[in-house]
């Protein structure tokens, strides 16, 4: 009896780890207290597995119970595939009707299980239960259990959950009882070798893809709904904690703290309940009034409401947003005198901010620009044989190279089709002058008053008009290559020179910390391929290598076709690889993960450089 009740309750418990019952539970925490919310689970679960088992346990009265524990055994092999299956990355869809906390849990919990492997787990394990009630108890105990530590994890773990390793021990354990229950009770004729062998290596080939599949899905950063909204509620409230403290004035301008008399003291309030888990309690009335009077720093106030203000363009969640958009309404009264109404999204709030203060209105979009992250502001406007990147900026767009000079009319129709004129371009960040990234630069500098940023050895190349040829070919593959380019007069690799010096910003040591501040990115110096060679960094996430490394059709283990000095070529990757970041953005090919550079690393011990002859 006891037995069943604990088999039940670890099957649901490691099940559900990571599934929707943590982000329900993480989400409705935010806003009730922890002790109403976890009532409303067991109360939406009791109901809906209460019916779960008493179908279960109807089952097994009309149905031989021989059948009844094939059909549960096949039932787990396919809740243990059903565990592996990556995450569709939606929005659950919350219930729309508000009742108490409870109550509101409870419907949330019972609509949004049925269906759920959890509720099939139910219905399979009353089905050759002794005792369904014991089973009942154990699976709603499990989702109990299960939801707490959700609230738990969301957080204080944030990003530090093995969502990997839960999903395959849980899915292991849904496997081990299913395979055990049909050798047990599938008729003997099927269990030859000729039957269960295929079986056993079809079911195994099927676990690796899918294994397979989830840790291509890690290393590209691909998360569940769980670990993304926990991490991103955990770093917001950390976050915000620390920019109130920076924002208030402290006692030595009020004397005393207001506490929520003040916008930043009611903020603070609201953030310190979120994070130990309470409902927020309004003490008093409150009255505003005073916070014009105050002398907060603008810069750091519209730095956190732009933050709110993504984080609710990002979660699309009322029940989870009560608190962000409490905050919000502080930080528009010290902005604006007065809270704005309700948020329904970012270009209509903006739009409704400039009605009251245009500028603050403007500065508002720009900042929220920047917010997001680095990869959903890259736009390939070139091919991925010759890529040519725009990054969004604050004001207008970085462009990350340009590409031979004939391509200067493809480039400008790209860009109409994406809505963005020539004079949108405010940057132009040159990784290292060859004519397949400089090609164009001096049509760009005519159309546009764009600055550009480079090393300064890059100037003296510029005027030259041509790619330097010393060094050479990384393989024989690329050596053939190159003349196979002359036979088609593309062996001088020429270009139009420039000589712009009053729109140059090199890099040195005095205007580097300025430039990476402009860009909000950091310049990295990767000679090897060109010595004038540099990368940017955006956000410890993206890496713009130039063409320190490729991705190309003619690249052998990513390594570039042309290298000017070898050893510091090999110093540029340990660089790479010591630096924190998740993908690689080549000049040439597709975008690769970090984890290539270290996988192909030592085989640049093995290159051979070939020199072209240029005369």
């Amino acid at each position: 009896m006891i037995q069943e009740m604990i088999r039940a309750f670890l099957l649901i418990f490691i099940a559900e780890m990571g599934d929707k019952t943590q982000i329900l539970a993480m989400a409705f925490a935010t806003r009730f207290p922890v002790r109403k919310v976890l009532a409303g689970i067991g109360l939406g679960v009791f109901l809906n597995h209460g019916l779960a088992v008493a179908l279960g346990s109807y089952l097994s009265r009309v149905v031989p119970i021989n059948t009844v524990q094939i059909i549960a055994g096949a039932a787990f092999v396919g809740f243990a595939l059903w565990t592996l299956k990556p995450d569709s990355g939606e929005e659950e869809k919350e219930t729309k009707m508000q009742f108490g906390p409870t109550a509101t849990v409870a419907l949330a919990f019972f609509l949004g299980e049925l269906g759920d492997k959890t509720q099939l787990t139910a219905i399979t394990l009353a089905a050759d239960a002794g005792y369904p009630l014991m089973v009942l108890a154990g699976t709603v105990t499990g989702m109990i259990a299960t939801g707490a530590l959700g609230i738990l994890i969301g957080k204080k773990l944030g990003d530090r959950i093995p969502e990997l390793a839960i999903k395959i021990l849980a899915a292991s354990i849904f496997m081990f009882f299913g395979l055990q229950k049909l050798f047990q009770t599938v008729p003997a004729q099927y269990l030859k070798a000729y039957i269960v062998i295929p079986f056993i290596c079809f079911l195994a080939l099927v676990v690796f893809l899918m294994i397979r599949s989830l840790i291509r899905r890690r290393r590209e950063g691909i998360r569940s709904d769980f670990i993304a909204k926990a991490k991103l509620l955990h770093d917001y409230y950390l976050h915000m904690k620390k920019d109130l403290d920076n924002i208030c004035l402290g006692q030595e301008y009020c004397c005393t703290c207001q506490g929520s008399q003040c916008a930043v003291g009611r903020s603070k309030e609201i953030v310190n309940a979120a994070l130990a888990n309470q409902e927020w309690h309004d003490p008093s009335a409150y009255n505003g009034d005073k916070n014009g009077e105050k002398p907060f720093d603008e810069g750091e106030v519209l730095d956190s409401l732009v933050d709110t203000l993504w984080l609710i363009s990002t979660v699309h969640d009322e029940q989870n947003l009560t608190v962000a958009n409490s905050i919000r309404n502080q930080m528009e009264t010290i902005l604006l005198g007065q809270p704005m109404g309700e948020f329904r999204e970012i270009k209509s709030y903006i739009d409704e901010v400039g009605k009251l203060d245009a500028a603050l209105s403007e500065r508002i979009d720009g900042m929220y620009r920047m917010r997001k992250p680095a990869e959903e502001r890259v736009i390939n406007i070139g091919s991925r044989i010759s890529n040519i990147y725009l990054v969004e900026m604050q004001e207008g767009y970085l462009l990350i190279d340009t590409g031979y000079r004939e391509q200067f009319e493809k480039f400008g129709k790209a860009l109409k089709k994406k809505g963005i004129a020539l004079e949108d371009i405010k940057y132009v960040f040159i990784t290292h002058v060859h004519d397949d990234h400089v090609g164009f630069l001096n049509q760009l500098l005519e159309k546009t008053d764009a600055r550009v940023i480079l090393h300064p050895e890059s100037v003296e190349r510029l005027k030259a008009g041509q790619n330097s040829f010393k060094g050479g070919c990384s393989s024989r593959l690329a050596w053939f290559f190159c003349q196979f380019m002359k036979l088609f007069g593309k062996g001088d690799h020429l270009f139009p020179p420039v000589d712009a010096p009053d729109r140059y910003i090199p890099v040195t040591g005095e205007t580097r910390e300025e430039i990476e501040k402009m860009l909000y990115a950091k310049v990295v110096a990767l000679p090897g391929h060109t010595k004038d060679s540099i990368g940017l960094l955006f956000d410890n996430e993206l890496l713009f290598c130039g063409d320190a490394a490729m991705n190309g059709i003619l690249s052998l283990n990513r390594v570039i076709i042309w290298i000017e000095d070898l050893e510091e070529y090999k110093a540029s990757w340990n660089k790479m690889m010591s630096l924190d970041f998740r993908k690689v953005y080549p000049s040439h090919g597709r975008p690769f993960m970090k984890e290539d550079l270290e996988k192909y690393a030592e085989r640049l011990d093995r290159i051979r450089l070939y020199p072209l002859k240029t005369a």
